[in-house]
């Protein structure tokens, strides 16, 4: 009643407004206005890229192993196509958080620079001196320190605004704080979620968040039940990556991509991984056709290729 009393309300005829063909022929010359390249090449192959305004993904492990690293080469890769870069990090100071994006910078051993190992000081000191203009975007970093507390949405807002940020990563999602202030877990869950996707739907820029997984078996494979805390994060999520480290071979890691509003689900990216390196070399799979160019991932659509759900 409030809406048809006194709210205007436009809709739109799809059948009759054809301005989605000029997006779809803007998207063909401008690619890289619409997305966002993820910094792992084989992985936009099947998304395309970060939505640059319809993107709320979630990054799912367990402890330990290696999601934080992959949030932060995924901020690394969006830096180096120019977006101002926002991280939110809960846990890690900005010193550390630093070090880890120095590493996968320029590769420079991570135990050493939290260490403080001299054998590297003249290599780094170079690195730090080149550093400024190197990059055409540039990376904020938020913790806790820095704003007396645990940020809840509201805050992120803050920061989206005050820095003018292009995209805002979050590690992570059990470190925000609820500003509904729900005391159940997963109310409290849900409550972040809903609240980051309408930040999303609103300030219109990619948003990459770490999500705990829970503790359920995995033999069957896994999915979105195995997210921790609540399955509204699932539901809110365009894009869920699950980690998982080989039990037998803990330098290999897989990506399993078990949701993906606007590409083919179920693909699973195996790559080796040397985290003090910042190293990520990417295994072909058997009978793997994985193409990494931007022109090889239009031409799956050009054949044919059913590959949206």
């Amino acid at each position: 009643e409030a809406l048809s009393a006194g709210t205007p309300l436009t809709s739109v005829d799809i059948l009759r407004d054809t301005s989605r063909y000029d997006a779809y022929v803007d998207r063909l010359e401008s690619f890289d206005k619409y997305y966002v390249k993820t910094g792992l090449p084989e992985l936009d192959n099947i998304i395309g890229g970060w939505d640059r305004e319809e993107e709320l993904a979630t990054i799912v492990a367990r402890t330990n192993v290696g999601k934080s690293w992959l949030l932060l080469k995924f901020a690394v890769a969006a830096a180096e196509q120019g977006l101002n870069i926002g991280i939110y990090s809960g846990e890690m100071s900005e010193r550390k958080v630093g070090y880890r994006i120095d590493t996968l910078i320029q590769h420079i051993s991570n135990g050493a620079l939290v260490h403080g190992s001299a054998n590297i000081q003249n290599d780094y000191k170079t690195y730090i001196d080149s550093l400024p203009t190197r990059f055409k975007g540039s990376i904020k970093v938020l913790t806790p320190k820095m704003i007396n507390g645990p940020a809840g949405v509201t805050a992120l807002r803050a920061f989206i605004e005050k820095d003018n940020l292009d995209m805002l990563f979050i590690d992570q999602h059990s470190l925000l704080e609820d500003d509904r202030k729900a005391k159940n877990p997963v109310e409290k869950a849900s409550n972040i979620s809903k609240d980051l996707k309408n930040l999303q739907v609103l300030k219109r820029i990619p948003i990459i968040s770490v999500s705990q997984q829970n503790r359920s078996s995995t033999e069957n494979g896994v999915g979105s039940e195995h997210i921790a805390q609540s399955d509204r994060i699932a539901q809110d999520s365009t894009i869920i990556l699950f980690f998982e480290r080989h039990k037998d071979d803990n330098t290999l890691l897989d990506i399993d991509l078990v949701k993906s509003r606007d590409s083919e689900n179920g693909k699973k990216l195996t790559y080796k991984v040397d985290f003090n390196l910042g190293k990520f070399t990417y295994i072909p799979g058997e009978n793997d056709t994985n193409q990494t160019s931007q022109q090889n991932y239009a031409s799956r659509y050009d054949s044919g290729d059913e590959v949206f759900n």
